[in-house]
């Protein structure tokens, strides 16, 4: 009876439920990377740490996630995107309540290395449960919604400086967070697709055909991803270099978030109703968007907020048409494609806030953004390269 309700009718509650399930575990699983990033300046006076040391702990987060990514999507497969998810979302919980309790610099690392594991999880899951429960004519925007979920993270973050972490503390924010993680996790909706998943193809398939453009894709979105995770990590420590205040900072990520989710949500409602030939979309966003990087190099606060906002808005709002654009090219593996591409962001989400906290420690905040910029060309040129076989 239920998969008939379901079968009936999955355009309306159905599909609002799975992409509102996707919205919260994806955000759960990237709130500790973006929640320390835009807590940075109370994190370091009180932790006693430097810009060197929250690139690393960003990258730990990243690296870990990396080298899990690809072996996430095969147990994905055999559990169930439902599963998945919500172990995903459990185990994000627990990462942000122990970051709540740390009293060094050295536990904040390693609690931040270990959120990256549920983390890599939880992506290919969303992934398939948007190919599970969302119709074909929507699914860019089911992507889209997905992938806003990281920009709503930080805007999340940017609030939580002056709403909460200024008046109450900072570890509060992060028990917040750990309790709508665990609220996330209970929610995951139940699909008679979600439980199982389809078996992967068989060697000499589409996986094998398309394993070139794949690659390409993984390359190019870890060079996208180097330069786009500086933002999350860095915009609140250079606003303050700038010329803003604590407070004012949380506020400037919040407003490069809001473009960011908004773009991404708007992207994706572009690529349901127009045939759109996606990379060459994304390779335009990321030249606009390395812009954006240099303004922010610039010492000028209202060019620092136009910075913000076309780095967010288009620096790093194409991560939603990049996994879309991959579930076309290998529709029976979604979760094993798009772990694999995911394997390629998720080292340039690593490489990037570690280069650049080095950069910025040693030469100096504009020309760490500067080498973001450098990033997001090259990325969005090795796109131009990527010819996936059709069929």
């Amino acid at each position: 009876m239920s998969a008939a309700v379901v079968d009936d009718r999955p355009h309306a509650l159905s599909t609002v439920r799975v992409l509102s399930s996707v919205a919260s575990v994806v955000t759960v699983g990237v709130f500790p990377v973006f929640l320390v990033g835009g807590l940075g300046v109370q994190l370091q006076q009180e932790l006693s740490f430097g810009a060197a040391l929250l690139g690393g702990a960003a990258a730990g987060f990243f690296a870990v996630a990396a080298l899990a990514s690809r072996g996430m999507g095969w147990v994905v497969e055999r559990i169930g995107s439902r599963l998945g998810m919500r172990i995903g979302a459990a185990g994000s919980a627990l990462c942000l309540l122990g970051i709540a309790a740390v009293q060094d610099a050295g536990w904040l690392l390693a609690l931040m290395c270990l959120s990256g594991l549920p983390n890599s999880l939880s992506q290919p899951a969303a992934n398939l449960l948007i190919t599970q429960g969302v119709p074909a004519n929507r699914r860019g925007m089911g992507f889209g919604v997905k992938q806003s979920s990281i920009p709503a993270a930080t805007l999340l973050a940017g609030i939580a400086v002056p709403a909460i972490a200024l008046t109450i503390g900072w570890r509060w924010v992060f028990v917040f967070a750990g309790v709508l993680g665990l609220v996330a996790a209970l929610a995951v909706p139940s699909l008679p697709g979600a439980e199982r998943s389809k078996p992967a193809a068989v060697a000499g398939g589409s996986g094998e055909s398309h394993f070139v453009a794949l690659l390409l894709i993984a390359i190019a979105g870890g060079l996208g991803s180097a330069a786009a995770n500086a933002l999350g990590a860095f915009v609140t420590t250079t606003a303050v270099d700038v010329g803003f205040s604590p407070a004012a900072a949380g506020l400037v990520l919040s407003l490069g978030s809001a473009a960011g989710l908004t773009i991404r949500l708007l992207a994706g409602i572009v690529a349901d109703r127009w045939e759109v030939n996606l990379l060459r979309l994304i390779t335009a966003m990321l030249v606009v968007g390395s812009f954006g990087f240099v303004l922010m190099a610039l010492d000028s606060t209202v060019l620092f907020l136009i910075g913000v906002s076309v780095g967010f808005g288009a620096g790093w709002a194409w991560p939603g048409l990049l996994n879309f654009s991959v579930a076309k090219i290998a529709p029976d593996r979604v979760a094993s494609a798009t772990s694999f591409t995911q394997t390629g962001i998720y080292f340039g989400g690593s490489a990037g806030p570690l280069l650049f906290g080095f950069l910025g420690e040693h030469a100096g905040l504009a020309s760490a953004w500067i080498a973001a910029g450098i990033a997001a060309v090259l990325a969005g040129v090795l796109l131009l390269f990527v010819r996936p076989r059709r069929g």
